[in-house]
């Protein structure tokens, strides 16, 4: 799927500010190892997430990101959280272009195939690290695992 949607919403907005539904996931293998991506846009390490397009459900979403950013494919999605704090989800990229991001979480170790980048403009490794390596996450993509240890306990998604 192209990923044009904000794109267009940029030749309109320029750079300002608006609020766009987006999706991450956490990916657990069965040693309990988290997958991570490594962006090329900053270097920093994350969790896979992208924005919604136009004509997809949020799931289609994350389920087109995950098989882009790391080769997967999911079979089973939870929904543990919903994330719309502004000091949490807004982001300024490098060109001055600046977001809200209005996320939902999920959750997932239930997945298909073998881990390899498809995006490689976007991500430039993927992997399962040891659950240690969430410390060095950005604080949104952090809360996600906060977001997994209340659905855990509570059987309920948490919002924030």
């Amino acid at each position: 799927m192209k990923k044009n949607y904000i794109k267009k919403i940029r030749t309109k907005l320029g750079n300002d500010k608006f609020i766009h539904p987006a999706a991450r996931i956490i990916i657990e293998n069965e040693m309990g190892e988290i997958l991570i991506i490594e962006r090329n846009d900053n270097g920093n390490i994350g969790i896979p997430a992208g924005s919604l397009e136009e004509h997809e459900t949020i799931e289609e979403c994350i389920i087109r990101e995950v098989k882009e950013e790391t080769g997967l494919d999911i079979i089973d999605l939870e929904v543990i959280g919903i994330s719309t704090n502004p000091k949490l989800e807004t982001v300024e990229y490098p060109n001055g272009d600046k977001i809200q991001y209005f996320t939902v979480e999920f959750y997932s170790n239930n997945w298909g195939g073998m881990v390899q980048v498809n995006d490689r403009e976007e991500v430039k490794t993927a992997k399962f690290a040891d659950i240690s390596i969430i410390e060095k996450l950005p604080k949104n993509e952090l809360s996600a695992f906060e977001s997994l240890n209340y659905y855990q306990k509570y059987k309920k998604i948490m919002l924030k």
